[in-house]
C-alpha cells in the first residue's frame, strides 16, 4: 500500500522540496518484487530511464527503511526534534576500491553526504546516524549526486518516518541551495 510505506516517506519528501523551490521527479517503481535480490540491478535501468528522460536532474535519492536486529527484536532508531519523535536518517556513501571499480565519482557523492550530515546535525541535531561509508557502488556511480538514505527502520512508525522525510527537505534543501551559491 503506496500510503502505508516507503513511497509515502518519499511522497512527504518529495512535496517538502517542492514546497521549498526544489524541483522533483518522484519515483514509485518496485525494485524489490518479486524479490530483494536484483532489485539494484532493476533500480538502475529505472534511474537510467529517468536521467534520459529528464537530463537536468542533479540529485538521486535512493530512499529506504533500514533494519536493526538482535536476534528477532527489531529496533527503532528513534530521536526527539522539536518535542516530536522522528525516526533517525542514514546517509549510505559507496566508494570505490580495489573490488569495486567503474565509479569514479564517488568523491562528489561523498562531499555531498557530508554537507547533508553537516547541514542536519546544525538544524536537528542528533538526528542523523553517522555516515555508512562503504566499498559498494548502490547506484551511485550514475550520478554526481547521488545519496542512499535508510530512514529509520521498519521497526520506526510511518507517521515518524514521515516527519523525518519533512526534516530531510528541510536540511536537504538548504545543502542544495547552499552549493548553488557556490
Amino acid at each position: 500500500n503506496e500510503n502505508e510505506n516507503i513511497v509515502a516517506v518519499g511522497r512527504v519528501l518529495a512535496n517538502t522540496l517542492k514546497n521549498k523551490g526544489i524541483g522533483v521527479v518522484h519515483a514509485t517503481e518496485k525494485h524489490d518484487y518479486p524479490e530483494y535480490s536484483g532489485s539494484y540491478s532493476r533500480a538502475e535501468q529505472t534511474i537510467k530511464s529517468y536521467l534520459k528522460k529528464y537530463p537536468t536532474i542533479k540529485v538521486v535519492i535512493d530512499l529506504h527503511r533500514d533494519s536493526v536486529t538482535e536476534g528477532s527484536n527489531k529496533t527503532a532508531l528513534v530521536t526527539t526534534i522539536n518535542g516530536k519523535k522522528a525516526a533517525q536518517l542514514m546517509l549510505v556513501s559507496g566508494c570505490q576500491d580495489g573490488t569495486v571499480t567503474g565509479f569514479a565519482n564517488w568523491r562528489q557523492n561523498f562531499r555531498l553526504a557530508i554537507r547533508l550530515q553537516q547541514t542536519m546535525e546544525v538544524m536537528y541535531k542528533g538526528f542523523a546516524r553517522p555516515i555508512l561509508f562503504t566499498p559498494r557502488k548502490y547506484n551511485q556511480h550514475l550520478t554526481e549526486g547521488s545519496l542512499l538514505i535508510e530512514c529509520g527502520t521498519e521497526a520506526n512508525t510511518l507517521e515518524q518516518a514521515k516527519y523525518s522525510a519533512e526534516l530531510l527537505g528541510n536540511a536537504l534543501a538548504v545543502t542544495l541551495n547552499n552549493l548553488k551559491e557556490k
